[in-house]
């Protein structure tokens, strides 16, 4: 395998700026779980003993760094810029890279601009797309997944759909689709070998009707199968898909939310048909939200989660979260967390009209109050631990409001080089 050159002469510089960067991320994950843990960097490791690491050791521990760390390493030095964007970095960061889990923010004015919040660190970081995205065309961000973001143009008609990696600058254009739409939900799965994009609803029947009919699957893979959009069946009846999201479930099945009244859509590719699953407490839900959890068996479960309102019973306000379970014979709703009440007092304070946004995989959820609040409330769910804490507020301003994606940042994916990659 091919390897980038190394410098002895700018070693020293090189790991002992890296040694100190690392102590105080270290340092910073060790101070927020314990409050009396030290913060000088002197906790953390000798850079005496960084700087005489093999290059091979080196190389081979940025592949475990987290993604905040990318980000400050890239300024170091030139040698750290192109090994981290070299092939044979890329290839080996896709094997060994593990599982880095984060959500972005994009604000409701500006979606040029994109905020990350680490979980881990609990630390946010800009990411300005204004160099990668077109300016002559009204954008706006729709899905995420495999280190990957989908944005849908906006212009009525034939929709344009473009694939992201905000880290590596890739760009790829989807090919153009058939159906003319207004604002269609959108669903992606991307791998480390294919891709799989669904567009569904607001079909635009005239300039004056748009109805929810159709719903179209793209698939790519590296065989290679390409499939350019072909028309599933027809939704079905009395369902209304709002600019919504399509969360990819496990069977390789997928579910939208539908409103008016409230229903899960569940799309079956192998058999290209769609059917409806009832919600739990359908006559009490509010801003229902479906995202992605961890199944019991460690594969990717469904999660409904929404703002429940009994005001007639006396039940209290409150956001709980449900899982999908599936059996052979049918299915069923497992209420597996509630937002506890000081938290949730808080959060709906936010909320304008009750209504939030959520984004959730590998077992965390990221809740976003909606509204005109410039420091919109998040507040982060570890499913397993059934543990509720506040991020900090995001540090960028912004005004409207902000839409949350799920996201795994990833410096090296392939699928994109499945499409055309954009100049």
């Amino acid at each position: 395998m091919a390897r980038c050159c190394f410098n002895p002469s700018t070693a020293h510089y090189t790991f002992n700026n890296i040694a100190n960067a690392t102590n105080q991320d270290i340092s910073m994950s060790m101070s927020k779980r314990n409050p009396n843990f030290p913060s000088s960097s002197n906790t953390g490791l000798d850079p005496n003993i960084w700087c005489h690491l093999p290059p091979s050791l080196f190389d081979r521990i940025l592949h475990f760094l987290p993604t905040p760390a990318f980000f400050r390493f890239q300024l170091l030095s030139r040698r750290i810029h192109s090994l981290l964007f070299s092939p044979s970095f890329l290839h080996s960061h896709l094997l060994l890279s593990p599982l880095r889990l984060s959500f972005t923010f994009f604000p409701n004015s500006n979606p040029f601009s994109l905020y990350l919040l680490d979980p881990a660190s609990l630390s946010w970081h800009h990411l300005p797309l204004n160099a990668l995205l077109p300016s002559n065309v009204p954008i706006a961000p729709a899905a995420s997944s495999g280190g990957l973001l989908c944005f849908l143009s906006l212009a009525p008609g034939p929709k344009t759909l473009l694939l992201v990696n905000p880290l590596s600058k890739l760009i790829a254009y989807l090919p153009q689709t058939p159906t003319p739409r207004l604002l269609p939900a959108v669903g992606l799965s991307v791998s480390s070998s294919s891709l799989s994009v669904v567009i569904a609803g607001d079909d635009l029947i005239s300039p004056f009707s748009v109805k929810n009919l159709s719903s179209e699957f793209f698939f790519a893979d590296a065989t290679p199968t390409f499939s350019p959009w072909n028309l599933s069946s027809s939704l079905p009846r009395l369902c209304s898909i709002e600019p919504n999201r399509i969360v990819f479930g496990g069977g390789g099945k997928l579910y939208c939310m539908s409103v008016s009244p409230y229903a899960v859509l569940v799309f079956d590719p192998m058999s290209n048909s769609w059917s409806k699953i009832q919600p739990p407490m359908r006559r009490f839900l509010r801003s229902p939200n479906l995202v992605e959890i961890l199944a019991n068996d460690g594969g990717i479960g469904i999660g409904l989660v929404a703002a429940v309102e009994k005001n007639r019973l006396n039940v209290p306000r409150s956001v709980r979260v449900w899982s999908l379970q599936l059996q052979p014979g049918g299915h069923s709703w497992v209420e597996i967390s509630r937002m506890p009440i000081d938290v949730h007092a808080r959060f709906y304070e936010n909320c304008m009209q009750g209504v939030f946004e959520c984004a959730g995989h590998g077992g965390l959820i990221a809740f976003l109050a909606g509204g005109t609040n410039s420091n919109s409330d998040v507040v982060l769910l570890n499913v397993s631990r059934k543990e509720w804490r506040w991020a900090p507020p995001c540090p960028y301003p912004h005004q409207g409001g902000m839409k949350v994606f799920a996201y795994e940042p990833r410096i090296a994916t392939p699928a994109i080089g499945l499409l055309t990659i954009a100049s």
